[in-house]
């Protein structure tokens, strides 16, 4: 059922040893404190981890690797290609004057105009810095330039949903699973997911996907229910 998957409980898994290998995780799942992180306060965390406390989160579904000194997850996503009309989730990496280089998964930063934004003036614009979050639209790919061009309206020039997310929580997954949410059966499945937690749901065509609720708990928990697939098909 999908209120059991989606519950608001976050597991915790203990490592017994340094070189143990739990498997399988998803988003939000917590590594209890365990041999590998006593003592280590410089623990190597790789993709799709991030330590808090003597507790470590997994930010992406993926199978678990750990090594003395060394935790990772595999998440084994393929780089997305970008097609033109498809809207994406990208990250600003870098900010100049004129646009906004974002990584949307591809094999090379996608490129934002900084007026590519509903009703954007040099002096009324937002004000994007390294780490956003941004819900575009690919505008054009070229292979002359190998760099995607993104924009923040549709073809009437207005937002349509596009811009700066806020707050929240994030996580890739693999670009299949995001276009089956996208799908016909997917939207059924979300409104029945919906009609026991409450939440806001931004997915895109690469794999990343936003989820915001009233609470980080009930975030955790549609992220949980969303990446293991199983509760939705």
């Amino acid at each position: 059922k999908l209120a059991a998957a989606a519950q608001n409980h976050i597991p915790r898994r203990p490592l017994s040893s340094p070189h143990a290998s739990p498997g399988r995780m998803l988003p939000g799942e917590i590594i209890s404190s365990a041999s590998f992180l006593q003592g280590k306060s410089h623990l190597r965390l790789g993709d799709g981890l991030q330590k808090s406390g003597t507790d470590v989160a997994s930010h992406f579904a993926g199978t678990l690797n750990v090594r003395e000194g060394e935790a990772w997850l595999d998440v084994r996503v393929h780089r997305y290609i970008p097609a033109e009309g498809e809207t994406v989730l990208g990250i600003v990496s870098e900010v100049h004057a004129e646009n906004y280089n974002v990584d949307i998964g591809a094999p090379n930063k996608a490129v934002l105009p900084v007026l590519s934004f509903e009703g954007a003036t040099k002096h009324n614009r937002p004000k994007l810095g390294v780490g956003s979050l941004v819900h575009c639209r690919v505008l054009k790919t070229s292979f002359a330039t190998t760099e995607p061009l993104l924009t923040c309206v549709d073809k009437f020039e207005k937002a349509g949903g596009l811009g700066v997310l806020h707050g929240g929580y994030t996580y890739q997954s693999a670009t299949h699973s995001a276009q089956k949410l996208l799908s016909n059966a997917g939207s059924k499945a979300l409104e029945a997911l919906g009609e026991q937690i409450a939440f806001e749901l931004v997915i895109g065509f690469n794999g990343r996907v936003w989820v915001d609720a009233a609470t980080n708990e009930d975030c955790v928990a549609v992220a949980r229910t969303l990446a293991g697939g199983g509760a939705l098909y």
